[in-house]
């Protein structure tokens, strides 16, 4: 009996919650280079990518670089979920400043919070 049971526990795992959002992927329409996206200098549009499972709503933040800067983000965009199929969110973003070395934070939304980053250069 002792022996079944620490089996049983061994085995056990934790159910997981499939309704948790989850960030599949994030891309841009230009190319990465050692964790950055780079950017060609004078580009004005850019767009974004984000496959999500379980997701409402994903919000799009620029962050400039550094330590204790989130209170300086900007909400640059949104994309909501069309219908049950939908686990593509796009932003095509009209950059609004010459220079960018900030970070894309990205927070996918549904019954709870996940968050992921892409970073940004522009050259």
């Amino acid at each position: 009996m002792k022996i079944a049971l620490s089996l049983a526990l061994l085995i056990y795992t934790q159910p997981t919650n499939p309704s948790v959002p989850e960030i599949i992927s994030i891309s841009s329409n230009f190319p990465v280079k050692e964790s950055w996206v780079e950017i060609p200098k004078g580009t004005k549009k850019i767009t974004f990518n984000v496959q999500a499972r379980n997701t409402e709503t994903v919000l799009f933040w620029l962050i400039p670089t550094g330590t204790g800067t989130w209170n300086e983000r900007m909400l640059i965009g949104y994309d909501l979920k069309t219908d049950e199929q939908d686990n593509s969110f796009t932003l095509t973003w009209s950059i609004d400043r010459l220079y960018l070395h900030d970070h894309l934070y990205v927070q996918a939304i549904g019954e709870d919070t996940e968050n992921d980053t892409l970073n940004l250069q522009m050259e």
